[in-house]
């Protein structure tokens, strides 16, 4: 299995290169087709178009360099330009209080020069702060379901300092209540005054939203505002909370919002609430403004003329003043509510709330601590503009995924964003320069893109040519914007062919096909490698020919070389695939026995190019690794070995281990051989008569020279009372474990049935008849008390 991935990763690596290859090879040929600039720009970021009007090549579409070389003039090229600028990159840290602020998004600015259908990526970090100021707004429903509630919450008014701290040092809190709009039909006329009157109770006159207590870090006013605070009510069961919610939002000054700190209201209630419309039943019609209307008391004064927002219009508030809601609700509704924050795009967060609000500690820790472990990136981009996310939200996952969000991050750990971005088509407004936000709705900060978008050719954008242009075009069109836009009837570059007879058009082009062999058959047009223009091929770079059948020779020398029709023709001296090769060198690639490459290869430049399945520095290698200079040498070798080991004398050594042309040769004898490269055996038989095996390896370092270096291996012949004790010993030893093994598992086996025999001895029942009497009986004899008595 390991070794099938081993075998797919390398195929699809292989796949891979060939795709970057071809991709490559492919790239410029992609410009050719292209007779327009917006076409020739868009189709790949390297094609370039040339407007010169002296430029006579039939293509206007080439790369830079290519145009360049053909005579066009470098300041009549229009090129694609991008680029990415930071301009402003502050390093991210947690609140600092000498600033009176954090850095949790980098970078903070970024310039970019969009290019049409070309993608750029930049990378976002976030991380999100320690200690970060906090300003809290607690907007409390004082309907009469809700009098507990008040209670609760100043009965908690200390330990809510003490929640807070645990979150930041650096918090505010804020209050402010709500009813609904005092009128039918959400309140009856004759209870405006004393709503509460049908429960048999005194309380506040129907209000639609009141400001207490703006944002402050005592927290004893927040407490004395909540006691000062009287509870009121409404006929219905639904709540003008939505008028409340919206009023806290767009009213900055008066709530007192800071800028750099996380805002958020904390809306508490146990009723549903009306939307945008409900007011017509009260007679305010107008659309809701999204203005501040808070007379100096904080009484909201415009809720009997505003309808009540609706929910697109506070989300899109809510994003703009980055203020996020925490929606605590009771049970009852807690559904209702979980739809709206789904509506709400991560503005928003829903918590069950007690019946008596005794909870609502937990639930502000619980919030908070959600906003500030997930992050959601937006953006403003126009529909012509695409912005992609991509991350692995800090190591959650093992790669990239396509997702502009995170979920439970961890405090100051970096969170990256790699973000694609690509222009889709032009601005129809003729604006090229943008401004697009990256940001969280719930965050102060945001990344700040000035997008610069390169502008189509401008030569397209001028209309009509004067008429003085034609005459670049034989009279018969209009020169415009580097190309001549023909007249009906004529065609070619420079509309120079006459069309208006369909059969020229066919002849022209048959002009373009090389013959074959059989004069009937003929090839695709200029090969497919050019264009036909007036019955002549104008070939894309890299190809010529009358046909445009001749590649261009690569790499070919031509002062060593002459190129025809795609390959190097060597000249006198010279040899080699490129022609850079000295014809003297083959003396390289000659073995000792005087063959080149062993006949096995070609020797280009001093160096053999083996055949299949051939290999080695002379081709020597082959099948089951056949050597041949092994088979040459061992001759030699043998004859040095014997002569070592005393047992012959070789008279014609010279003459055995020279080499076809007499060269003399050097030997070595070593106590091992070190390196597998050219490596070999030599068996011989001893004077013990034992079969010994010899290593040798041979070494040619230029062509005037031989060298052998040989390890002599002396073989003693074996003891055979000493083979024989080890044998038997070896025998005794493996019987003697086996015994054991057998023994200690034939000891477990028993002991594992007998623990199991025991316990089903435990767990069985004897089963007997309930009728059945046992014949066995027991009598005792009484005991007596005095040794006196008889029976």
């Amino acid at each position: 299995m390991f070794c099938l991935k081993i075998l797919l990763f390398i195929l699809l690596f292989t796949v891979q290169i060939f795709e970057i290859k071809s991709t490559n090879l492919n790239g410029d040929r992609q410009c050719y087709v292209h007779d327009t600039c917006e076409g020739c720009l868009g189709e790949n970021f390297y094609c370039a178009w040339c407007t010169d009007k002296t430029h006579k090549m039939p293509y206007r579409c080439l790369t830079y360099s290519e145009l360049v070389n053909n005579n066009c003039s470098p300041d009549n090229i229009w090129v694609n330009k991008q680029g990415i600028d930071i301009i402003s990159a502050d390093e991210l840290r947690d609140f600092q209080s000498d600033s009176n602020r954090a850095t949790q998004v980098k970078p903070q600015k970024i310039h970019i020069k969009l290019v049409k259908s070309h993608t750029q990526q930049f990378k976002l970090t976030y991380r999100p702060a320690l200690n970060n100021p906090l300003d809290l707004y607690y907007l409390m429903d004082l309907t009469w379901t809700m009098r507990d509630d008040r209670k609760t919450l100043v009965r908690l008014g200390a330990k809510l300092s003490e929640a807070l701290k645990n979150l930041t040092a650096n918090h505010r809190i804020g209050f402010g209540s709500f009813a609904d709009k005092p009128t039918m039909p959400m309140i009856m006329p004759h209870l405006i005054d004393n709503p509460c009157a049908a429960e048999g109770h005194s309380c506040e006159p129907t209000y639609s939203f009141r400001h207490h207590l703006p944002l402050t870090d005592d927290i004893d006013k927040f407490v004395k505002s909540v006691k000062r605070s009287r509870v009121t009510g409404n006929l219905d069961n639904l709540e003008g909370g939505i008028d409340a919610l919206m009023q806290v939002i767009v009213c900055t000054e008066r709530i007192g919002w800071k800028k750099e700190a996380r805002k958020i209201v904390v809306f508490a209630t146990d009723g549903f609430m009306h939307f945008a419309g409900d007011g017509i039943l009260a007679g305010a019609s107008i659309k809701n403004d999204r203005k501040c209307h808070l007379d100096e008391s904080g009484e909201y004064t415009e809720s009997l003329f505003f309808d009540y927002p609706s929910l697109e219009e506070t989300y899109r508030e809510l994003v703009k003043q980055k203020i996020s809601v925490v929606y605590a609700v009771t049970g009852n509704v807690y559904q209702t509510y979980q739809e709206m924050d789904h509506l709400m795009n991560g503005t928003s967060n829903v918590e069950k709330l007690s019946m008596d609000s005794s909870n609502i500690l937990e639930l502000i820790k619980t919030s908070y601590e959600t906003f500030l472990k997930r992050v959601k990136f937006t953006d403003n981009s126009p529909p012509f503009i695409h912005l992609n996310y991509e991350t692995n939200c800090g190591n959650q996952f093992e790669n990239l995924r396509q997702r502009n969000y995170c979920n439970d991050l961890k405090m100051g750990k970096e969170v990256e964003f790699y973000i694609n971005i690509t222009l889709k088509a032009f601005p129809t407004d003729g604006m090229y320069h943008r401004t697009i936000l990256i940001e969280d709705p719930g965050l102060s900060e945001h990344l700040e893109l000035d997008v610069e978008i390169q502008e189509a050719c401008p030569c397209d954008e001028k209309g009509a040519v004067e008429e003085n242009e034609r005459a670049m075009c034989n009279e018969h069109g209009i020169f415009h914007c580097g190309r001549c836009k023909c007249d009906d009837g004529w065609g070619g570059v420079f509309c120079e062919c006459n069309l208006s007879n369909t059969n020229s058009t066919f002849t022209i082009q048959e002009e373009c096909r090389q013959p074959f062999k059989n004069p009937a058959q003929l090839g695709p047009i200029c090969s497919e490698r050019g264009e036909c223009d007036c019955g002549k091929c104008y070939c894309f770079p890299g190809y010529s020919g009358k046909y445009c059948e001749c590649p261009e020779c690569i790499d070919c020398d031509l002062e060593k070389a002459d190129c025809f029709c795609g390959k190097c023709v060597c000249k006198y001296g010279w040899s080699g695939n490129r022609c850079n090769c000295e014809a003297e060198v083959d003396d390289s690639c000659k073995t000792p026995n005087g063959e080149i490459c062993s006949e096995r290869g070609e020797c280009q430049c001093g160096e053999c190019l083996c055949k299949a399945p051939f290999v080695g520095r002379f081709c020597e290698i082959g099948w089951e690794n056949e050597n041949k200079l092994c088979q040459y040498y061992e001759p030699c070798v043998k004859c040095l070995i014997q002569q070592k080991l005393g047992s012959r004398f070789c008279e014609n050594i010279s003459d055995i281990c020279s080499n076809t042309d007499k060269i003399n040769f050097q030997y070595s004898f070593v106590t091992e051989i070190n390196g597998e490269e050219g490596r070999c055996v030599v068996r011989l038989i001893n004077h013990n008569d034992n079969k010994c095996d010899h290593l040798f390896s041979y070494d040619r370092p230029d062509s005037s020279n031989n060298f052998l270096t040989i390890q002599v291996t002396d073989c003693k012949p074996v003891n055979p009372l000493v083979m024989g004790g080890f044998i038997s010993l070896f025998t005794f030893l493996f019987g003697f474990i086996v015994l054991v093994i057998y023994v200690c598992c034939t000891r477990i086996a028993d002991a594992r049935e007998y623990a199991k025999f025991e316990e089903q001895k435990k767990h069985s029942t004897l089963m007997e008849s309930p009728l059945y009497e046992s014949p066995i009986r027991k009598y005792l004899v009484p005991q007596l008390e005095d040794d006196n008595m008889t029976i």
